[in-house]
């Protein structure tokens, strides 16, 4: 090989070589829209590249599934891969890889199925974005608080014990900034949402943004039009709603919705709990700027609920 073809060579190996060592995760595995069929893995990468889930009954896997993915912001891609068919409770394991990176092996446990009403458990914790005179309090929570929890009280993988994680908005400080979905909200919940669903709703600091609903993938049946502003979905007798409390938002078809699944919930004989969250007050002790008489119109729906049908319900703010 001559001088140039040699230095020719190098110089796409050691490219090649760089450009593979840049590519990595940005933000790693989580997990959404859990159902006892399916899972929807999702995770970030700071280029384009391929989306694969390795996936099994055993860290030996067996199964691939490939998935989608989009822009983030510039050159980052955000990935959703659909897990499927599953059994129900079940623990799978799972690694995301490309072709140039790979993720730690996180697992899950697939929900039950409805009729076997199995006792579920769930954290609801809200108001995360990120406060410079507190700056690590969201990692204190999740890490010294949360999973400190589970292993002290149960010593096993924290998924056999919590179904699943709701968060009631405000999820970052400023939902257009880009770089605080990764640096104050994901990187802080690391491994949590690995292991247990995430479902959050939108607060008033996610301003709406694009980014949240790219990096969420709920239950897609809101309204016409209004696809992840608000949704519905049921794990064991309960259900779980969310509400889009935000202005622009504070519709009558999102109280006629509501009205339809409560309506739907109070003659299903397999549900027996309600569990709604949404982000605005309607009487509160400490945000009074953010009380708004919209909230008060869904709980006096879900109180009319219980008390027609004997259902106890709740919600979050």
């Amino acid at each position: 090989m001559n001088t140039f073809y040699k230095y020719l060579f190098l110089f796409f190996f050691f490219a090649s070589f760089f450009s593979i060592q840049a590519q990595q995760l940005l933000v790693k595995p989580y997990l959404q829209h859990a159902t006892p069929e399916l899972m929807v893995i999702m995770w970030e990468t700071d280029v384009q590249d391929s989306s694969f889930v390795e996936w099994g009954l055993t860290i030996a896997f067996g199964n691939s599934t490939t998935g989608t993915s989009e822009t983030g912001s510039g050159t980052s891609h955000i990935h959703t891969a659909i897990l499927a068919p599953l059994q129900a409770d079940t623990k799978y394991y799972y690694q995301v890889t490309g072709n140039s990176y790979s993720s730690d092996i996180y697992n899950f446990r697939s929900p039950a199925l409805q009729s076997d009403e199995k006792s579920i458990s769930l954290v609801a914790m809200s108001d995360m974005q990120y406060d410079s005179s507190n700056p690590n309090k969201f990692y204190d929570i999740v890490h010294d608080g949360v999973i400190k929890y589970f292993e002290e009280q149960f010593g096993n993988d924290i998924n056999e014990n919590l179904s699943m994680i709701l968060i009631p908005g405000d999820l970052v400080a400023t939902g257009p900034n880009y770089s605080e979905w990764k640096n104050t909200f994901f990187d802080p919940s690391n491994p949590l949402f690995g292991y247990v669903p995430v479902y959050p709703v939108l607060g008033n600091h996610e301003v709406n943004t694009q980014f949240y609903f790219k990096y969420f993938h709920l239950p897609d049946n809101a309204s016409p039009g209004y696809a992840e502003h608000w949704w519905t979905r049921v794990e064991s007798n309960v259900r779980i709603i969310g509400i889009d409390s935000n202005t622009g938002y504070r519709l009558q078809i999102q109280l006629d919705w509501l009205d339809s699944v409560l309506d739907a919930t109070a003659t299903d004989p397999d549900i027996d709990f309600v569990f709604a969250q949404l982000h605005h007050p309607h009487k509160s002790e400490l945000w009074l700027p953010g009380e708004i008489n919209y909230t008060g119109e869904v709980i006096q729906r879900m109180e009319a609920f219980t008390d027609s049908c004997g259902k106890p319900s709740i919600h979050f703010f």
